[in-house]
């Protein structure tokens, strides 16, 4: 951040910026909030008054990051619903409402990826509850689109292959560098959009194949 930007954002912008990089760089625990100050360019006092707690703060940096992820994603389901209108919703656009404004947010800000991963790394209980609450109602609406897209896949299957697909583009795109240093050359997500399109190609025929085990109970 330059030194203009530093003094023409608001202050509590300024402190959720700072925030955000050193809680994604250094983890939760591992950022005081003199570190922060410093960073902004502000007192412990402004803090206080903008967040009242390091807590609070944690809660709205994370706010900041979903809410507008969530939206995103929200808006082009609903854009593939009415499309659709009476007739059959594409499970492709299921899944590219669910991960296109995932990798997005990753190409613009790797920050974003790095505090998804902190919920794993340094598990805090009323953090995650509070991350969730941001979530419950988007996984009810996709869940909702996906038994419409693919009918003839149990629930429990789609439920769950969802949520294995969501947590592999995550462990990916935390580890992306990583990869890239191990086998070079070999990244597909360092081409953003043919890993997207590879994604939702490999994600819908995973899911449609489920129709042909449905889930049995002992």
């Amino acid at each position: 951040m330059s030194a203009t930007e530093t003094t023409t954002k608001p202050t509590s912008e300024r402190i959720l910026d700072a925030a955000e990089g050193l809680f994604a760089t250094q983890g939760i625990r591992g950022t005081s909030l003199k570190e922060i100050t410093e960073q902004a360019e502000v007192n412990i006092a402004a803090v206080n008054y903008h967040f009242r707690s390091k807590d609070a703060l944690v809660r709205e940096v994370y706010q900041r990051c979903f809410q507008p992820l969530n939206a995103e994603r929200l808006r082009l389901l609903e854009d593939a619903e009415s499309a659709a209108g009476e007739g059959s919703l594409a499970l492709e656009q299921v899944l590219y409402a669910l991960f296109e404004p995932m990798v997005r947010a990753w190409q613009e800000n790797r920050n974003f990826i790095l505090l998804v991963g902190r919920l794993q790394s340094e598990p805090d209980p009323h953090l995650n509850v509070f991350v969730q609450g941001l979530y419950g109602s988007l996984i009810d609406r996709f869940l909702r689109a996906a038994r419409r897209a693919a009918p003839d896949v149990a629930e429990a299957q789609l439920f769950f292959w969802i949520h294995f697909l969501f947590g592999g583009v995550v462990y990916t795109l935390i580890n992306s560098q990583d990869m890239e240093r191990m086998h070079p050359g070999q990244n597909l997500i360092d081409t953003s959009d043919m890993f997207l399109q590879d994604l939702i190609s490999f994600g819908t025929a995973g899911l449609r194949s489920r129709s042909q085990f449905p889930v049995t109970r002992s």
